[in-house]
């Protein structure tokens, strides 16, 4: 198996797609070798060495992202997949698969842009050994659900496992080197449930998780946790599509952790404002929550409404209101230009931010909204001529509302980022000193979430670039 992400700006993610599956596939007899390539020196290299000290029967990779969402400094990801793969074509005979986030958006134009036998969409645990099981005895081809064989036009739709209590553990510290991750800034991925109901016009959730909640019991949360602890993780994140919804669920979970004072810190940056409710902050505060990032893509009911977010300015405000009463900081992360975006309600997202970062918040933008497969947001795109219909969207696109001109709209953003130091403009997150700093906030063990620094951060990276 082999950890494809080497995005490391302004940190690294730790691969517990890879690990689970990992998990799967030893627990139905197959022996499984990790090669993560995130900190290798020459990803293509080791690749080389890998191959031949394994001497595969199966070669997986695992695929997080297609590019990095950023209409300003945009990163494609696939072209680098793709050379690892040739390698693998070149130098050994055994099949060689996908799976991971990018292939539930794309599944199959990755099988065909990475020359792939196959790719697995949506959840990887159930139907990974019967995949590798199906291509190393030369059955390629058999219908198995998620599964996008090569030349294929169609999937057979993925059934994905209702009892996540009933998968194998992740243990993210037997197939890579979890430690290090730490080291560079990292902290600990956990899902309470996969899944979400909501519809949001841009989201590819729906189509990597599914429609609904799946969801993990609380104990089996913390269970989770307290093993991580045992192999010396001190701060984990809750990384589901919306950690507070359903509100029950998260409230539970919230009081299961503070019953079990783990001593591991806890934070989550997928917080949506349309669920919550001051016992639910209540309970977070119990649990140890003192910063969360919550999801509000727009402070303008106009855009909300065509975003289809499930809430509009009001409970956008109420939420913020709960989260201050409970002493909890935010992280405010806002998505500028989609449908419906004017230089008037960019200013009302702007208003919003100025008020939430005079009271210590701090507040993450992004320019444009990345045109996905499958989602509505492409089906506007091309009906507004902006892509093709029949475009795969491999190569990044991006939503740009007409009524915002990007230059007059990056001047303006990047003036408010001069008189506020705690708004980070996504564009500034690709400062080559920003994982460096990340790094150094890590070994003098300061204390966590590191975007709390944002306005040191950039004073740093501006002296240094």
């Amino acid at each position: 198996m082999v950890n494809t992400n080497r995005e490391r700006s302004p940190q690294p993610c730790v691969p517990n797609g890879m690990a689970a599956v990992a998990g799967s596939l030893e627990r139905s007899g197959w022996a499984v070798a990790a090669l993560d390539l995130c900190f290798a020196r020459s990803s293509e290299g080791a690749l080389r060495s890998a191959l031949g000290d394994v001497r595969p029967d199966v070669v997986a990779f695992s695929v997080r992202n297609i590019d990095n969402s950023d209409l300003v400094a945009t990163e494609h990801y696939v072209p680098a997949a793709a050379r690892l793969v040739e390698i693998v074509r070149r130098e050994a005979t055994a099949p060689v698969v996908g799976g991971g986030a990018a292939f539930g958006v794309a599944p199959l134009g990755l099988v065909a842009a990475l020359d792939l036998d196959a790719g697995v969409a949506g959840d990887g645990e159930a139907v990974a050994p019967r995949l590798c099981e199906t291509v190393a005895a030369g059955r390629a081809g058999a219908p198995l659900p998620g599964v996008a064989w090569r030349g294929a036009v169609r999937l057979v739709p993925p059934a994905p496992p209702a009892d996540l209590d009933a998968l194998p553990p992740y243990e993210p510290w037997r197939w890579t080197d979890l430690a290090r991750y730490v080291r560079h800034g990292a902290t600990v991925p956990v899902q309470t449930k996969r899944g979400c109901v909501f519809g949001c016009v841009y989201c590819t959730y729906l189509n990597v998780e599914g429609k609904g909640y799946r969801l993990r019991s609380p104990r089996a949360v913390v269970e989770e946790i307290e093993a991580l602890a045992r192999h010396g993780v001190r701060r984990v994140d809750f990384v589901d599509s919306t950690f507070n919804s359903p509100l029950h669920h998260a409230v539970a979970v919230a009081e299961e952790l503070a019953r079990a004072r783990t001593g591991v810190g806890v934070d989550t940056t997928n917080f949506t404002p349309a669920v919550s409710s001051p016992e639910l902050f209540a309970a977070m505060r119990r649990a140890g929550f003192r910063w969360i990032g919550i999801t509000a893509e727009s402070a303008s009911d106009p855009v909300l409404e065509r975003l289809d977010k499930g809430f509009d300015a009001a409970r956008l405000r109420a939420c913020a209101a709960r989260a201050q009463q409970a002493g909890i900081r935010v992280l405010w992360i806002f998505l500028a230009g989609g449908p419906g975006e004017t230089p008037g309600t960019l200013e009302e997202t702007l208003r919003f931010a100025a008020e939430r970062l005079a009271r210590g918040d701090a507040v993450y933008l992004t320019v444009g909204l990345r045109i996905y497969p499958g989602t509505r947001l492409a089906a506007i795109a091309a009906a507004e001529g902006l892509v093709a219909s029949d475009d795969p969207l491999l190569a990044p696109r991006f939503y740009l509302s007409p009524a915002l001109p990007l230059g007059p709209a990056l001047a303006r953003l990047r003036a408010f980022a001069a008189a506020h130091p705690r708004f980070l403009f996504s564009a500034d997150s690709r400062n080559p000193a920003l994982p460096r700093l990340v790094r150094l906030a890590s070994l003098l063990g300061l204390p966590r979430p590191h975007w709390r620094y944002l306005h040191l951060f950039r004073r740093l990276a501006g002296a240094r670039a």
